[in-house]
């Protein structure tokens, strides 16, 4: 039997990314033994994935707990594996992989590719055909192990029918039996990729003047003040749409509640990510800062998203990230550049096509 060990640590998006390796790795041998190690904040996305045989808990009290990640990696020093494939690439992932006895570990290239890996795969950083960078790199790391076998690209969740039965009440209980809603990413992890709240007011009342639809706001509470501010830019009767009694109160609920959803849209995160994989129409908008050829496939009334590079394309500079996320000021300026009225007829033409059958 072929052993592996997968390393994925952060963030949610990547987990839920990363499951594809899992998948492709039992479809192509279906007797082989997937372990999987990520942060206890990130199981949710893989839960109960059957391509996962077991799930290894990195805690995130080891950053501190110097002792704890020592006898973690003592753990899985005893473990033997025939692959490590790590997909993480940083401090944490690399101490597994020198501890974890394997034959072959496979990771990204770079400068310290050679101490930790005897196989290195180097990147790709320009789109190459319509799939998604951060799925195709991460495939690449299947290469030394499953050649040129058939990948699968779909990522998947997997929800129990007692978790979709009981969420499907809940929410007949406040919209009507069998009624849907649009959820909303309100706010981005962080306030640099959040899109200003005059601008997702403005597609919020859009989008309700086309589908008459309310709208479900996913948000942590520690962000209820902000979210709050939102809703002030909001029309009246869009204010009314908001069912404030169906907020998500943890990830694995958000996952259950978006499954009912019509669609996801909104700020481009770990949330479109994981309504991509219950299968979900998707609207994104991209922050500034964040290069859609990495994280977006588009699909026609299907994965749809907006960046400022469609419009401006000369006004932006991924490379320059970081240099522009220094000054939050700055990339104000270039979010107000992306008005609603940009893209209106796509927005409109999106929701147009979720009602329409």
């Amino acid at each position: 039997m072929v052993k592996i060990l997968i390393l994925q640590h952060k963030m949610i998006g990547d987990v839920l990314i990363c499951s594809l390796l899992c998948k492709n790795l039992r479809l192509w041998n279906p007797n082989a033994n997937i372990d999987f190690v990520a942060n206890r904040h990130t199981l949710d996305v893989i839960r109960n994935n059957p391509y996962i045989d077991k799930i290894i808990v990195f805690e995130d009290s080891f950053a501190n707990d110097k002792l704890g990640l020592l006898k973690f990696l003592n753990q899985l020093r005893k473990k033997r594996y025939d692959y490590v494939i790590d997909a993480y690439g940083k401090l944490e992932s690399l101490l597994i992989c020198l501890f974890t006895p394997a034959r072959h570990k496979i990771g990204y290239k770079k400068f310290y590719s050679s101490i930790v890996y005897n196989q290195s795969i180097v990147r790709k950083k320009t789109l190459e055909g319509k799939l998604q960078l951060s799925i195709k790199n991460r495939l690449q790391l299947l290469e030394p192990i499953i050649g040129d076998f058939p990948k699968n690209s779909e990522v998947e969740i997997y929800l129990t029918p007692e978790e979709i039965r009981s969420t499907r009440v809940r929410l007949d209980s406040v919209l009507g039996k069998g009624n849907q809603a649009i959820m909303v990413s309100a706010l981005g992890s962080s306030e640099n990729k959040t899109y200003p709240f005059e601008y997702m007011a403005q597609l919020m009342d859009t989008a309700h003047q086309t589908t008459k639809l309310p709208f479900i706001l996913n948000y942590r509470p520690d962000q209820k003040d902000q979210i709050n501010k939102l809703i002030e830019h909001l029309g009246p009767t869009t204010q009314k749409a908001v069912v404030k009694s169906l907020t998500p109160n943890s990830l694995r609920d958000y996952m259950t509640t978006a499954y009912h959803c019509v669609a996801v849209v909104g700020n481009e995160g770990g949330a479109i990510n994981i309504a991509k994989g219950l299968n979900k129409p998707t609207f994104a908008i991209f922050s500034p800062l964040i290069d859609p050829v990495g994280w977006h496939t588009e699909i026609p009334n299907k994965s749809m998203a907006v960046n400022l590079q469609m419009f401006f394309p000369d006004k932006i500079n991924y490379k320059d990230h970081r240099k522009i996320a220094k000054d939050p000021a700055n990339v104000l300026e270039l979010y107000k550049m992306l008005k609603p009225e940009l893209y209106k007829k796509k927005w409109v033409d999106f929701f147009k096509s979720l009602i329409s059958y």
